[in-house]
């Protein structure tokens, strides 16, 4: 569909931040030491332990900086929050929208696509009551940090929450044939959200082939408050697929960063000409993050955890077992 929301400039780093010094993270990911983005206040998206602390997260020459600044106002990140009209007669009418606490956006949403919705796992998305704190000042942290096993890792603009590669089993999402709709979403035991930005040519998704092929279009906001951008047809991720063995149960252990292969850091992210660093989706694995660059609070942050891919005593996450097709915890 034809992006209705407005579109805010991405986070600018603080001057004197080396392009190199973010692109070169390398480092495992491990854990934050301050909190200044999380996740939604019901809880339900949670379910396992912050892994190890990683490495140090510098570049060549001067160190990273720890703070960052925002390229856009609070109050023009927080009007970017907006769904479409309903695409879904039988569903709830979709629901997102936002306001500035100082420099934090306080995200609502009720989590129904503003799409239209193809059953592909069991039963039709129920409205959510989301609540969403995303800092517009975000800070680099001292170390990167895994994202959720299970769980949101950010929020798309239309309120759907985005959730990292992992399916129930502790595999790859894209192991389970047919849990996805096109556009790269499903309904789950903990409501509807999204793995992948995928589209189409037959159906709405949150934008066209021709919109992603077009250039970067904004397609969220990470919870450690930088900006997620479609990328799939710009950007080549930097994880390879090392094991195929694992990819249908424990996919962080199957693929293996290798710094320099593909176009964008471990994170998923790189900084642009102008300074500016942000998120890409990729056609292949992590898909969205493959772990967080500024400083966040999450409580089940495995994936790409400081132990290597996937982090320190990956399995399945708890919940995880016995849920077959269809269910994500």
């Amino acid at each position: 569909m034809t992006d209705h929301r407005p579109r805010p400039t991405l986070t600018r780093l603080v001057a004197g931040v080396a392009v190199a010094s973010l692109i070169l993270l390398a480092a495992a990911c491990g854990s934050g030491d301050d909190t200044s983005a999380s996740l939604p206040s019901d809880g339900d998206d949670t379910t396992a332990s912050l892994p190890s602390d990683g490495a140090d997260v510098t570049g060549t020459g001067d160190d990273v900086a720890a703070t960052a600044s925002s390229g856009a106002s609070c109050e023009e990140v927080a009007a970017s929050f907006a769904a479409g009209p309903s695409a879904n007669p039988d569903l709830p009418d979709p629901e997102s929208s936002a306001v500035c606490d100082g420099d934090t956006v306080i995200v609502t949403a009720n989590g129904i696509p503003d799409y239209t919705y193809i059953e592909t796992s069991p039963g039709p998305p129920a409205a959510q009551d989301y609540t969403f704190t995303i800092p517009t000042d975000p800070t680099v942290a001292a170390a990167t940090t895994g994202v959720p096993l299970i769980g949101s890792l950010g929020v798309t603009l239309p309120g759907v929450p985005i959730y990292g590669p992992t399916e129930g089993t502790g595999g790859d999402v894209e192991s389970i044939e047919g849990i996805l709709m096109e556009c790269g979403s499903h309904n789950g035991p903990t409501g509807f959200h999204l793995h992948l930005l995928g589209t189409s040519e037959t159906t709405d998704c949150d934008f066209s082939p021709e919109e992603v092929a077009s250039g970067p279009q904004l397609l969220g906001y990470a919870f450690d408050g930088f900006p997620i951008y479609t990328g799939n047809d710009q950007y080549t991720s930097s994880w390879e697929l090392t094991d195929a063995s694992l990819f249908a149960t424990d996919t962080w252990s199957a693929h293996t960063y290798v710094d320099g292969s593909g176009d964008l850091d471990e994170c998923n992210g790189r900084v642009d000409e102008d300074g500016n660093y942000a998120y890409y989706t990729t056609d292949a694995f992590p898909y969205v993050l493959g772990c967080f660059v500024g400083e966040v609070e999450v409580t089940d942050a495995g994936g790409g955890g400081g132990a290597g891919p996937g982090g320190e005593g990956q399995g399945p996450p708890p919940g995880g077992e016995g849920q077959g097709p269809g269910g994500d915890g």
